[in-house]
C-alpha cells in the first residue's frame, strides 16, 4: 500500500505542527509558576482484594494526582487480582464479563480463528473500540482480525489472553471516552492492567470439565516477586492452559448419506459416520511476564515489564459429506470434518525511565509488540481430484507496533480550592501489518470433474473446504507512523467542584491525516455522601492496517427460506480493482462523539452506589459489506479470474450509529459479628445500538441491480442485536474463619440472529446463569476451592434451524457459551 502524503495531508500536517507548537508555548508558561504539589508515578500501585473497590486509588483517566474511585469524575471499576481467580474462569476476559456488566465475552462457533481468539466487547461496541493499557502504557494488538457474526468490523483488537492473570495486581476498566487522553481508539473505554510489584507469591492449578464429561481443562500458574534498593522491586509470573474440545450438536441427518451403490442405498447408510462439529476448539497456552525496577539514581527508577506467550489451536469445521461435491471419495471415503490449526506467538516489552526534575515528575518510556499467527488446515481442495493435498497452509499474519512516549505531570498553586494539576506529553506510534498468502493449491482450480455416481460429469468446489485463505493477489503489507502530543488539565475550583480537560492532536502518514480530540469532564460534590458527574468528549479512530489491507477467501453462513446454507465468499482487499469497480472507496477515520452523566452515592456504613448514563456516535463506522452477488458481480468475478458462484464482500465505511446505555454498580459490605463478614454486589447494564444512517450504494454498485444493498439486514442485525440488551448482574459472598462461599447469578438478555429475511430471523430468550464456588483455607497459605460455572447446566433455547449436518439449533453465537454446566477443583498455595 503506499504511504505518500497527499497535498492535503501535508497542510493538515502544518496545521497540527502548529498546533503542538502552541501547545508547548503554553506549557512553557506555565513551567515557570510556583509549584506546591508532584504526583506520584502514573504506575502507583493499590490492591483492593479485601477491601472496598470505592475506596481504591485509581490512575487510569487521570494525568496527575491519582483519586480514589468514588472520587472519579468518571466511571470506573477496578477489579483486584484475586477477585479474577475466584471467578472460576480460566480466561481474563471471561473472568472481566461475568464481573462487570458493560463488559461481554460472546461464544461463536464455526469461524475459524474468531473460534480460538474472542475479544471483549465494552459498552455493545467490538474490541477494536477498546484501548488496552499495561502498567498504563499502550498494549500492541493482535495480528487475527474480527470476522465473525458478532464482529464483522474487520479490526484488530488487543488479545488479553496473551497477559497471564497471575501477573496482575488489579484491573482498571475506564467506561467512558477517552480518545483525548489516551488516543484515538479509547472510544468505548480503556482497559488498564497493573501488573504485581509487591513481595511474596503464589502457585495454583485448577482441573475442570463440564457436565457432559468433556471440555477437559487444565490451568497452572504461578508468581513471584521481591523488593530491593527502597524504590526497586522484581515480580515474575507464569502461566500454562489447556482446553479441551466440546460438541454440542445433533448427528447429521438426511438420507443417501452415501452415493447410492448402484441404485440402492449403500449398506454403510445403515450406520453413517456423520460426525459432529461445532462447540469449543482445542486449545493450548504458555505465558508469561516480569515486571521490573530499580533505582538509578537518588532520583530516577529504570523499569521493564515484558510479556510472552505462545498458542495453538484446532477448531473443528462443518462435516463435508461423502456424497457432495465437496468431497472426493478416493480421500475420504466416509466424508471428512475440516480442521482449522492455529500457531501464535506473541510478545511485548516496555523499557523506560521515571523520576524528578525540579517539581515535575517524568516518565520516558518506549515498547516494542509483535504477534504472529500461522494458520493451517487439515482439508481438501476438490478441485484438485484425488491429487489433492489433505494439508494446506492457510496464511501468516504479523501485526508490529513500537510506541515512544514521554509524559510530565506537576501541580501548581493558583489561589483556588486545590493546586491546578497539569500533565503534557507526547508520542510517536509506528505500525506496520503483513499479510502473506497461503499455498497456491488452497485456492488453485484444478478443474477435476467426478467421474462416477450422481455428481459424474459435474465439477468438484474450487478451493479448501470450511476455512479462510489469502492467495496470491491479497498478500501484501503497510506501515504507518503516529505523532501525538496532548495536554491535561484538573483543578477544583471549589472544595466540592472539579473539572478536568483534556487535548489531544494526532498526525497520521496515511490518508487519515491530522485529528484533534477533546475531553471536558467535572465532577460536583452535593452532599460529602452524593455527587454528580458528567463528561462531553470527541474521538477518532483511524482504519486499522487490517481493514485496509486485508482479503481472503472464507465460507459465510446464512439462513435462506428455512434451511441453513455455506457458501463460499470473497473479501477483497478495499483497494483492489474488483472492490473498486464495486464502489469501494479508500477506509475513512471513524468519528465519535461521547457523552455521559451520572451520580455516585457512598452513604458509608459499607454502602456504595454509581449509576451512569451514557451516549456514543459514531459516524463513518466500518463494517463488512453485504455479500454481494448477482448477474452483474459475476462479470466483474470473471474479469478478476475468480469464479462466478462466489460471494463477494469488502471494508467500508457503511454506517453512522447511536450507542444509549446506563450503567449500575453497587456494592455493600458487613460485619455479620460471630456470622462472618457479607459482601452483595448488584451490577446493571442496559445498551442498545441504532444504526442512523446506512451509505446510499455508490453508483458502481447501483449499475450492477437493484437487489444489490451494501449493507443489508443481516450485517445491520449483527450491530444491534446480536448483544443481549439488558445484563443484570447479583452476587453474595459470604467469609468466616476458614470458609469463604462465593455465590453470582448472571441474567442475559435475548439475542436475535438475523436472517436475509425476518421470518427466518431467530431470538435466543434471556437466560439466569449461576456460579458457585467453595473455598476452605486449609493453612493461612493453603487453600482448596470447588466450584460450578453455570451451576444448573443451562443453554440457548433450542431454536436455531438445524441443518442436515447436526449444527444450528443453539444458533451461531450466544453471551454466555453453547457449552452447558462446567465444574473445577482448585489448589493454591501463597508465600
Amino acid at each position: 500500500m503506499s504511504n505518500q502524503v497527499t497535498a492535503s495531508a501535508a497542510e493538515r500536517r502544518a496545521k497540527t505542527q502548529r498546533a503542538v507548537l502552541m501547545t508547548s508555548t503554553i506549557l512553557a508558561a506555565l513551567a515557570v509558576g510556583a509549584p506546591v504539589w508532584a504526583a506520584e508515578p502514573a504506575t502507583a500501585s493499590a490492591d483492593v482484594d479485601g477491601a472496598s473497590a470505592v475506596d481504591a486509588v485509581i490512575v487510569t483517566g487521570l494525568r496527575g494526582k491519582p483519586r480514589t474511585v468514588a472520587d472519579s469524575p468518571s466511571p470506573i471499576d477496578v477489579i483486584g487480582g484475586e477477585q479474577l481467580s475466584d471467578t472460576g474462569k480460566v480466561t481474563l476476559k471471561e473472568a472481566l464479563a461475568v464481573l462487570l456488566p458493560s463488559v461481554n465475552y460472546g461464544t461463536v462457533n464455526g469461524f475459524a480463528h474468531n473460534n480460538v481468539v474472542r475479544p471483549v466487547s465494552m459498552r455493545g461496541l467490538g474490541g477494536g473500540y477498546t484501548l488496552v493499557l499495561v502498567n498504563g502504557k499502550r498494549r500492541h494488538p493482535t495480528s487475527l482480525l474480527m470476522n465473525s457474526n458478532l464482529d464483522t468490523s474487520g479490526a484488530t483488537p488487543v488479545d488479553l489472553d496473551q497477559i497471564p492473570t497471575s501477573a496482575i495486581s488489579r484491573v482498571e476498566v475506564l467506561r467512558d471516552g477517552a480518545a483525548a487522553q489516551y488516543g484515538s481508539d479509547a472510544i468505548a473505554g480503556v482497559i488498564n492492567l497493573i501488573l504485581k510489584s509487591a513481595p511474596g507469591g503464589q502457585v495454583s492449578a485448577d482441573l475442570g470439565q463440564t457436565f457432559e464429561s468433556d471440555g477437559e481443562n487444565a490451568h497452572a500458574n504461578a508468581d513471584w516477586g521481591t523488593t530491593f534498593k527502597d524504590t526497586g522491586f522484581v515480580h515474575l509470573a507464569v502461566e500454562a492452559k489447556y482446553q479441551g474440545r466440546t460438541d454440542r450438536n445433533d448427528p447429521a441427518t438426511g438420507s443417501f448419506y452415501y452415493p447410492l451403490a448402484g441404485g440402492a442405498p449403500d449398506p454403510r447408510e445403515a450406520n453413517p459416520k456423520r460426525g459432529d462439529y461445532n462447540g469449543n476448539p482445542v486449545v493450548r497456552a504458555v505465558t508469561a511476564a516480569i515486571n521490573l525496577q530499580t533505582p538509578v539514581s537518588a532520583t530516577t527508577d529504570f523499569y521493564t515489564f515484558a510479556t510472552a506467550g505462545a498458542r495453538s489451536g484446532n477448531a473443528r469445521q462443518t462435516k463435508r459429506r461423502p456424497n457432495a461435491n465437496t468431497n472426493i471419495l478416493q480421500l475420504a471415503p466416509d466424508g471428512f470434518i475440516p480442521l482449522y490449526k492455529l500457531k501464535e506467538t506473541d510478545f511485548e516489552v516496555t523499557s523506560g525511565l521515571k523520576g524528578k526534575v525540579g517539581e515535575w515528575a517524568w516518565d520516558l518510556s518506549s515498547a516494542l509488540g509483535r504477534n504472529i499467527s500461522h494458520s493451517s488446515a487439515d482439508t481438501l481442495n476438490p478441485s484438485l481430484g484425488p491429487a489433492s493435498p489433505t494439508h494446506f497452509k492457510l496464511y501468516d499474519l504479523t501485526s508490529t507496533v513500537w510506541t515512544t512516549n514521554l509524559d510530565l505531570d506537576r501541580s501548581y498553586d493558583v489561589g483556588l480550592s486545590s493546586p491546578l494539576t497539569v500533565a503534557i506529553g507526547a508520542e510517536h506510534r509506528l505500525e506496520k501489518y503483513k499479510v502473506e498468502a497461503g499455498d497456491a493449491a488452497a485456492y488453485a482450480n484444478g478443474g477435476y470433474l467426478f467421474t462416477s455416481g450422481p455428481l459424474a460429469g459435474k465439477p468438484a468446489l474450487i478451493g479448501v473446504q470450511g476455512v479462510n485463505t489469502v492467495d496470491a493477489s491479497d498478500a501484501g503489507q503497510a506501515k504507518r507512523t503516529n505523532l501525538a502530543a496532548y495536554v491535561d488539565l484538573g483543578i477544583n475550583p471549589t472544595s466540592a467542584w472539579y473539572v478536568g480537560v483534556a487535548g489531544r492532536a494526532e498526525h497520521y502518514d496515511d490518508s487519515t491525516g491530522d485529528t484533534v480530540s477533546g475531553k471536558l469532564t467535572t465532577r460536583y460534590e452535593l452532599t460529602p455522601a452524593l455527587a454528580l458527574r458528567g463528561t462531553v468528549s470527541t474521538g477518532l479512530r483511524a482504519p486499522s492496517l487490517s481493514q485496509q489491507l486485508y482479503g481472503q477467501r472464507r465460507y459465510s453462513t446464512q439462513t435462506i427460506a428455512g434451511v441453513l446454507y455455506q457458501f463460499p465468499t470473497k473479501v477483497v482487499r478495499v483497494d483492489s480493482p474488483l472492490a473498486e469497480a464495486l464502489g469501494a472507496q479508500p477506509l475513512k477515520p471513524e468519528k465519535a462523539r461521547n457523552y455521559s452523566a451520572g451520580l455516585t452515592f457512598t452513604p458509608g456504613h459499607g454502602f456504595s452506589a454509581t449509576l451512569d448514563a451514557y451516549q456514543i456516535d459514531i459516524d463513518d463506522r466500518i463494517a463488512l459489506t453485504s455479500t454481494l452477488s448477482g448477474p452483474g458481480v459475476n462479470v466483474l468475478l470473471a474479469a478478476a479470474g475468480l469464479p462466478t458462484d462466489i460471494y463477494v464482500q469488502y471494508f467500508a465505511n457503511a454506517i453512522d450509529t447511536r450507542t444509549r446505555g446506563v450503567d449500575l454498580v453497587s456494592e455493600y459490605r458487613a460485619s455479620l459479628g460471630d456470622l462472618g463478614e457479607l459482601k452483595l454486589g448488584l451490577g446493571f447494564n442496559w445498551n442498545k445500538t441504532k444504526i442512523q444512517n446506512i451509505k446510499a450504494n455508490p453508483p458502481q454498485l447501483a449499475s450492477l441491480g437493484s437487489g444489490l444493498v451494501l449493507f443489508d439486514r443481516v450485517q445491520q442485525g449483527t450491530l444491534t442485536v446480536g448483544y443481549p440488551e439488558t445484563k443484570l448482574i447479583a452476587s453474595a459472598g459470604w467469609t468466616k474463619d476458614a470458609w469463604t462461599v462465593d455465590l453470582r447469578g448472571t441474567r442475559y438478555d435475548k439475542v436475535t440472529q438475523v436472517a436475509t429475511v425476518a421470518s427466518d430471523d431467530r431470538t435466543f430468550g434471556a437466560k439466569w446463569i449461576a456460579d458457585l464456588s467453595v473455598t476452605y483455607a486449609v493453612t493461612e497459605k493453603l487453600a482448596l476451592t470447588v466450584g460450578a460455572d453455570n451451576l444448573f447446566d443451562t443453554y440457548p433455547d433450542t431454536v436455531g434451524i438445524v441443518s442436515t449436518n447436526g449444527g444450528g439449533k443453539y444458533g451461531a453465537f450466544s453471551p454466555f457459551g453453547l457449552t452447558g454446566g462446567y465444574y473445577y477443583t482448585r489448589v493454591g498455595y501463597k508465600f
